[in-house]
């Protein structure tokens, strides 16, 4: 018997997710079908998901972290994506590897918070520092990111405790922790509201936290957001266009998936429009068999599934059908 998120698709994508890749298998098994840590199948999934060559490669990749100073948020190769990604397979600290990289990511805090290498941006200047000196900062669009895939490794982690104690001091108002950079701070002055790609960062750090989930914490950091949907017009850059609504993964800018990947996890925003929206598009843009196929790709993960606009995506297909589950329960 069909559940009520399966019949918003258009046809079954379990048999062949299963058949796909050790990542998409391991998550269909663990949050699609709920089957238990224990089980042999699931055992079975996470030893094939670690020898699995790319996931091995991207490992590789993640040790080496943040070599240089990051030249612009947007590129989807910095470590603190790679760890990202690691984390959304399903890898944990118990890992191979992973200790090493959650030890490299938790070396460098500000105010308990935990640092991107370079410096904050100031307006441009004849000598451009070095990025690779030995400099660091925090800002509201990347400590979020790096401490959300250090919730996923080990919420108990004392350092990382602190950092998600300093973020929700951070977000205490609607207008939240906003950068104040140069190139944002006129449009901040004219309309006072927080940055929407800080808030949704926030919000993904929240709801892997109980007590902050449904808090006013989380209110606070959906507000810009809501502000940006209501507004209609791009805000810190970020804007609503054809570039927003796409199917693309990894998470790195501000689209429709990220969106719905991180809002369909809260109860306070089951009534909000925003919200419907992306869930109404995603249900959209399913074809005839219930499969989703990117619109759009970073070309430096050319060759894994979630970047071919030729055919429908395993892995694309699992983050859609993980929220209409939600959304439907």
């Amino acid at each position: 018997m069909k559940t009520k998120w399966q019949e918003k698709l258009n046809g079954d994508p379990i048999p062949w997710l299963l058949e796909s890749n050790p990542w998409t298998k391991y998550k269909v098994l663990t949050e699609l079908l709920d089957k238990p840590d224990s089980s042999s199948e699931v055992i079975d999934a996470k030893q094939e998901l670690i020898n699995h060559p790319q996931i091995q490669d991207l490992i590789k990749e993640t040790k080496d972290w943040l070599p240089k100073a990051p030249t612009r948020n947007s590129d989807s190769t910095i470590s603190y994506y790679k760890l990202r990604m690691l984390t959304d397979f399903g890898l944990t600290i118990d890992d191979p590897g992973m200790k090493e990289i959650f030890d490299m990511a938790t070396a460098h805090k500000i105010n308990n918070l935990f640092a991107s290498r370079g410096t904050e941006p100031i307006k441009p200047q004849k000598d451009k520092p070095d990025p690779y000196a030995d400099a660091w900062h925090i800002s509201p669009c990347n400590s979020p990111i790096i401490l959300y895939s250090l919730l996923c490794l080990d919420s108990n982690n004392s350092e990382v405790k602190k950092a998600v104690e300093e973020l929700k001091n951070r977000w205490n108002t609607k207008q939240g922790w906003f950068c104040h950079y140069f190139f944002v701070e006129g449009m901040f002055k004219k309309l006072q509201v927080g940055c929407q790609m800080a808030g949704l960062m926030a919000l993904e750090v929240f709801s892997k936290v109980p007590e902050l989930k449904e808090s006013i914490y989380a209110q606070n950091a959906y507000h810009p957001l809501k502000f940006h949907y209501e507004y209609g017009k791009t805000m810190y850059y970020f804007g609503r266009s054809k570039r927003f609504w796409t199917l693309k993964y990894p998470f790195v800018w501000y689209n429709a998936l990220y969106l719905a990947e991180v809002l369909t996890r809260f109860e306070f925003v089951k009534n909000e429009k925003l919200v419907q929206e992306l869930v109404t598009w995603i249900e959209q843009a399913q074809d005839n068999e219930g499969r989703f196929t990117p619109t759009s790709m970073f070309m430096a993960y050319k060759g894994w599934d979630f970047a071919n606009k030729k055919e429908p995506s395993p892995w694309t297909t699992f983050l859609c059908c993980r929220i209409l589950k939600r959304w439907y329960g």
